[in-house]
């Protein structure tokens, strides 16, 4: 769900960004997720850590660690290594990514994957020009130029997480402002929505399954724009699956200098 961009404006000074979400499907919790975004000097890093819970358990339970790093110089991140350590009862995979310019260097998937799954095959030009997941969590509040407000939408991503590589096309659709909640200030509403490009299309119906063949609809995500290092912030997502509603919301949010 939070897959965006790469550019940020030059940050005044070493900062951490601390967030916490859950994630609801019918109004049940079925997951909890934390994410931290740090900078120091020229160098940042992006970590989650994900587990499932409450009724998702029914289906099978996991949890894992996720980690994005590279340098920061002139508003720009530039991702060199992604981590994911993902531990469920129907599912073990890491996956280890090694990136310069935007295109993989070397890429681990452990253990391989199973080639008797639905899949596109990955072909070369699938791996350049792409960003992790995690170094996309945040979407940046001005141009190259470091002047100009450009917004959290009206773009499209090209991802790849190690075994699939999909777009994700954002369009504005609101800028409403949140006056209560952890998160308190301008928002920003975006229609969202995912294109498989390549990879693993699963198509099962556990907290495993993958990027789901079926596709999500009525997908809104909403920012919230962070005025003291001028970049955005998922706050919520909503997205119609099936005859359910899947959502996931901001439930803690701090940002401070490293002592």
């Amino acid at each position: 769900m939070l897959l965006i961009s790469t550019n940020l404006p030059s940050l005044a000074a070493d900062s951490d960004i601390r967030t916490k979400y859950e994630v609801t499907l019918a109004g049940l919790t079925i997951a909890h997720a934390e994410v931290i975004f740090a900078v120091r000097g020229k160098d940042y890093s992006v970590r989650t850590n994900y587990r499932t819970s409450g009724a998702a358990r029914l289906m099978g339970s996991a949890t894992g660690e996720a980690v994005s790093s590279g340098t920061y110089k002139n508003g720009i991140l530039a991702p060199s290594k992604f981590d994911l350590d993902h531990r469920g009862s129907q599912r073990v995979q890491k996956v280890a990514l090694v990136m310069s310019g935007g295109t993989v260097d070397k890429l681990i998937v452990d253990p391989p994957l199973d080639q008797g799954t639905q899949r596109a095959p990955i072909e070369p030009e699938h791996l350049k020009n792409i960003i992790d997941p995690l170094s996309g969590l945040l979407v940046s509040g001005v141009k190259a130029d470091g002047k100009s407000d450009i917004g959290a939408c009206d773009r499209t991503v090209p991802v790849f997480d190690g075994v699939r590589r999909f777009d994700i096309t954002l369009k504005r659709k609101e800028t409403p402002a949140a006056t209560h909640g952890p998160f308190t200030g301008p928002l920003t509403a975006c229609e969202l929505r995912i294109t498989p490009i390549a990879g693993e299309m699963r198509s099962g119906s556990g907290p495993q399954a993958g990027m789901p063949a079926r596709s999500l609809s009525e997908t809104e995500l909403t920012f919230g724009f962070v005025d003291a290092q001028k970049f955005y912030i998922p706050v919520s997502l909503s997205a119609k699956l099936g005859f359910a509603t899947l959502q996931a919301r901001l439930t803690q949010y701090s940002h401070s200098a490293p002592r």
